[in-house]
């Protein structure tokens, strides 16, 4: 798993120490956070360990701002118009735990814009859907569950199925996919958030990046590139919501699974289908029992009520799966 090493100076320890506290009571692992009350402590500490990047307040800004020089440097913003100067990548310091790392991995994953400030909006919150038993009905899952969230939200769906018949089930044709976004990413010099708005396009009241034509650019994606992917449409997406539906697990699947607020493992009837299901919960808790707060074990009903007319989806939505998505998961569109 990628790990960011962040340095956090500020000289009121009790800030510090209610940082450590939130990512122990999180079990953040994609962060790991050293802190530094004085700045001799950090220089000596700094000989022997590699930071992604530092951040720091005014008081440490002023004696480090050169020591630190080949590292990114993200001021600590105590209060409004106090800027080092003006194009200096920041973060507020007075703000949720969650969105003030949210945006710190946001500038750590692209490269900082001329001209640009560090504002960041709130990190999504990601949703994943993934069958072990193949579940025929999971692509009419997430789409209606995108549909139904996009009532109130903005909501991303991205479908990372080989042949997932999504074209169909959306009346569109795909030109550009979610391998061009990736091909994008693996650039030099990119920007995520430009890229994104090159191949995602609208269907109803949500939005989605098509899934691949070619089944093959699924196999292209390293590790690092899908955790890349994950943290990128988290954190640098802009949108409220972004729903992942996977076909196949991959490499470090269960050590990502941190990065979702909710994950929704399809099974249907069958004591073949039950054993399978077991199988891959238990190989999710062996990364740990933290895996297993945010999973969600869904039995579809055997039968759902379609209309008569329409296509899937508008019969998913309408009928007996957007219904049972709207009483039985989450109580309409607050998830949680």
């Amino acid at each position: 798993m990628i790990q960011l090493k962040i340095a956090f100076l500020d000289e009121e320890e009790t800030y510090l120490e209610q940082l450590k506290g939130y990512l122990i009571r999180k079990k953040e692992l994609f962060f790991r956070i050293s802190t530094f009350s004085h700045a001799k402590s950090f220089l000596e500490y700094q000989e022997h360990t590699a930071f992604d990047a530092v951040i720091m307040t005014k008081s440490f800004w002023r004696i480090l701002y050169k020591e630190t020089a080949q590292i990114k440097q993200i001021f600590l913003l105590e209060e409004a118009g106090s800027l080092p100067y003006q194009d200096c990548l920041f973060v507020k310091k007075y703000q949720s735990a969650e969105n003030l790392l949210g945006q710190i991995s946001a500038m750590l994953w692209q490269e900082k814009q001329e001209g640009q400030r560090g504002v960041f909006e709130k990190p999504a919150e990601l949703i994943g859907i993934y069958s072990p038993v193949h579940h025929e009905n999971q692509i009419l899952f997430g789409m209606s569950m995108a549909q139904i969230l996009g009532e109130n939200q903005k909501v991303l769906y991205v479908n990372l199925m080989e042949h997932s018949g999504f074209s169909q089930l959306a009346g569109t044709e795909i030109s550009e996919d979610i391998g061009d976004l990736v091909y994008g990413m693996m650039q030099k010099e990119y920007e995520f958030t430009v890229e994104l708005r090159k191949v995602s396009r609208t269907y109803k009241n949500f939005d989605y990046i098509p899934p691949v034509v070619n089944p093959e650019h699924l196999f292209e994606l390293t590790k690092a590139l899908f955790e890349q992917l994950l943290l990128e449409l988290k954190n640098c997406s802009g949108y409220d919501v972004v729903i992942i539906d996977f076909g196949t697990v991959f490499l470090g699947f269960a050590e990502m699974m941190p990065v979702f607020e909710s994950f929704y493992c399809l099974g249907k009837e069958g004591t073949v289908n039950r054993y399978r299901m077991e199988e891959f919960l238990e190989y999710l808790s062996k990364e740990g029992e933290h895996i297993m707060t945010h999973m969600n074990r869904v039995l579809l009903p055997e039968q759902m009520h379609f209309l008569e007319e329409g296509s899937p989806l508008e019969c998913s939505l309408y009928g007996g799966m957007g219904d049972y998505i709207r009483r039985c998961l989450y109580g309409g569109t607050e998830i949680g």
